[in-house]
C-alpha cells in the first residue's frame, strides 16, 4: 500500500469511526496523532527555503508596456536527472528560448487537460450516482471564457480586483 492509500484509509477510518461525511483535515490529523499515526520527516530548511523561492517565482507577475497585460515572468521546465530524480529550472520569459517556452506552455496546458478531464469523469460519476437530481452538464470548452477574462475591465491589468 503506497503512502497515499495509508492515508487515504486513514481518513475513510475517521469517517467510518466519527459518521462524519465532510471532514476538516486538521481534525482528522489531530485524531490521527492520538491514535499514533507516524508523523511525517519534516523538511529541512534547505528544502523548505528552495519551495519558498519556488512559489516567489512562481507568484512574480509583470505588466506588459505595449498591452498593459499582466503576465507570469518565470517559467518552469521539469527534467529528469540521471538518477531519475525530478529537476525543475525556472527562466525568464524575456530570456526563454522558443523550445523552453514551448516546453512550459505545453506542460501547463497538459496540466489543464488534466484537470479538465477529472473535472468531466467526476461530472459523469456525480449525474450517474445521482440519477433523480438535475444533471450538472458542464461546458468544457473555455475559449469564451478566456475571451471573456481578457475583455474584462481591469482584467490583467495588474490591479488588484
Amino acid at each position: 500500500m503506497t503512502k497515499n492509500e495509508q492515508l487515504q484509509a486513514l481518513i475513510q477510518r475517521y469517517k467510518t469511526e466519527t459518521g462524519e461525511k465532510s471532514v476538516d483535515l486538521e481534525r482528522v490529523a489531530d485524531w490521527a496523532i492520538k491514535l499514533g499515526a507516524t508523523m511525517p520527516k519534516p523538511k529541512s530548511a534547505r528544502e523548505l527555503f528552495a519551495a519558498q523561492l519556488a512559489d516567489a517565482a512562481r507568484a512574480e507577475y509583470r505588466v506588459d508596456s505595449k498591452t498593459g497585460l499582466s503576465y507570469r515572468a518565470n517559467h518552469a521546465m521539469r527534467q529528469r536527472t540521471r538518477d531519475g530524480r525530478q529537476l525543475v529550472l525556472w527562466f525568464d520569459i524575456e530570456d526563454a528560448t522558443r523550445p523552453q517556452m514551448l516546453y512550459s506552455l505545453s506542460d501547463r496546458r497538459q496540466q489543464m487537460v488534466g484537470d479538465a478531464v477529472h473535472l468531466k469523469i467526476d461530472e459523469m460519476i456525480w449525474n450517474s450516482k445521482h440519477p433523480d437530481e438535475q444533471q450538472i452538464e458542464l461546458d468544457m470548452d473555455f475559449t469564451y471564457d478566456v475571451e471573456e477574462r481578457l475583455n474584462s475591465p481591469g482584467y490583467g491589468s495588474g490591479e488588484a480586483a
